[in-house]
């Protein structure tokens, strides 16, 4: 078959997590086309060789260094509506012209189709709402699972049962019908081909010792956290991850920053560090936990689904959670931190399998 992806632009999360789908399912004959935003595409070509990248922009949340981010999106509500009708109109332009036999969309609201088997992949069935506005969240639930329900297909990469990385985001709510839980999603994980057999090695233990700070998300807040990690650790080697170039002052020789790594270099940075440091986005969860590794995760300050999963991990599978505002605490919580105190999850091998059958599941549907 024929399989359009395209991912939301909300930093590289959404479209790393769905590399190693795109890998499998071309594993399988498949022919896979991805759209993603265009400062995207160099490192997705290097992620996933011959698979065909096109040029799909979407929506460009703008942040500030003094609103929250909640209220920075609140503001914005607006112009997700418009953007989310304009990938709608989009989309229709891209069936004609590519004719897919499925469309796979990671939380881009306008991407379905109704004459092509379309398909949503979120964590978020539930969507927090910041304190003063929790009244609303099941008004904000309902208009998404009516929005899920445009779809054929919704996918959610988590386990279904107690054991779940995602915990009320995806669990606790009424889910849609069409909804089929498929296991965490990682470009690290075991079921799952990635960037080649040579990336199954854990990495040797490097001559010096070495914190990895691993950079996501909107900026200015990615700057920030990396000007307060590096103040905070200043007798620390650090090498820093970044799918983008980052903006911080210049800093000594103890300080690396790796733009753009591929899987392999990120995953030997990752493994061969003493300490990890990240926020608390949900990839960056999936990613760690494949590895058996844990991390002091710090969510985005006002991001309300990263503060939540800051506290529902914390304490969980090694991970320990504090806030911004508290990065003067890390290098303490750094000499107890054991890294690799990750507990084994299920193996999500059979989720997977069951997901991608139901995805691939033919489907004549009216036009």
């Amino acid at each position: 078959m024929r399989i359009l992806i395209s991912p939301l632009n909300w930093g590289f999360g959404h479209a790393g997590r769905m590399i190693p789908l795109a890998l499998e399912l071309k594993k399988r004959g498949n022919e896979i086309i991805f759209g993603a935003e265009p400062s995207l595409i160099p490192l997705l070509e290097k992620e996933m060789p011959g698979i065909k990248i096109i040029s799909v922009p979407g929506l460009r949340i703008r942040y500030s260094r003094l609103v929250p981010q909640w209220l920075s999106i609140i503001l914005q509500i607006p112009r997700i509506i418009a953007v989310s009708f304009r990938e709608h109109n989009l989309l229709k332009h891209l069936a004609r012209e590519l004719n897919p036999d499925i469309i796979i969309s990671d939380n881009r609201f306008g991407f379905f189709h109704k004459s092509i088997r379309s398909v949503y992949v979120t964590h978020m069935l539930r969507i927090p709402f910041p304190k003063p506005f929790r009244f609303l969240e099941h008004a904000g639930t309902a208009v998404h699972r009516k929005i899920i329900s445009m779809f054929d297909l919704c996918l959610v990469p988590d386990y279904p049962g107690e054991i779940s990385l995602s915990g009320r985001l995806s669990h606790g709510v009424r889910l849609p019908l069409n909804t089929v839980f498929m296991g965490p999603l990682s470009r690290f994980g075991h079921s799952i081909e990635t960037a080649g057999p040579e990336a199954s090695a854990e990495s040797a233990a490097p001559a010096e010792p070495y914190c990895c700070l691993i950079l996501s998300g909107p900026e200015p807040q990615r700057s920030m956290l990396a000007e307060k990690v590096i103040a905070s650790l200043p007798d620390t080697s650090i090498r820093i991850l970044t799918g983008t170039p980052v903006d911080i002052s210049p800093c000594s020789s103890r300080v690396k920053v790796i733009t753009a790594p591929d899987t392999t270099t990120m995953r030997e940075v990752i493994t061969g560090s003493s300490a990890i440091i990240g926020r608390s986005g949900y990839t960056t969860v999936m990613e760690l936990v494949s590895l058996r590794r844990s991390a002091v995760i710090i969510p985005t300050p006002g991001q309300t689904e990263q503060e939540y999963l800051g506290e529902y991990l914390h304490g969980n599978h090694g991970f320990v959670s504090i806030r911004q505002s508290d990065t003067g605490r890390l290098a303490g919580i750094m000499k107890s931190l054991d890294s690799r105190n990750v507990a084994n999850l299920p193996d999500s091998a059979r989720l997977l399998e069951n997901a991608i059958g139901q995805l691939l599941k033919k489907q004549v549907k009216s036009s």
